[in-house]
């Protein structure tokens, strides 16, 4: 993935709250532009988020992740768009 992938999915308008998939299959959420810190070759990504008594987001834990580590970027499912369950 090239730094400028990323720059434009941060960009898009609206953002839309993504999920990357990493080379190891584990994935990292971006629930918001300001969660994460891209560099030259890698980025700074949320592993663990809370939200602090007036309802802030704080980044309890993170990691750097290279950049040629990430294989895919896809949206993270909302409520709102998600299609309703069939019952049997």
């Amino acid at each position: 993935m090239s730094r400028q992938d990323l720059y434009n999915r941060l960009n898009d308008v609206p953002f839309k709250p993504f999920r990357l998939r990493l080379t190891t299959n584990s994935t990292v959420n971006i629930p918001s532009w300001g969660t994460i810190f891209v560099g030259e070759s890698s980025a700074i990504v949320p592993i663990e988020m809370t939200n602090d008594p007036d309802g802030f987001p704080i980044i309890k834990r993170w990691k750097t992740v290279a950049l040629a580590h990430i294989v895919e970027m896809s949206d993270i499912e909302s409520k709102e768009n998600r299609s309703p369950k069939r019952r049997k």
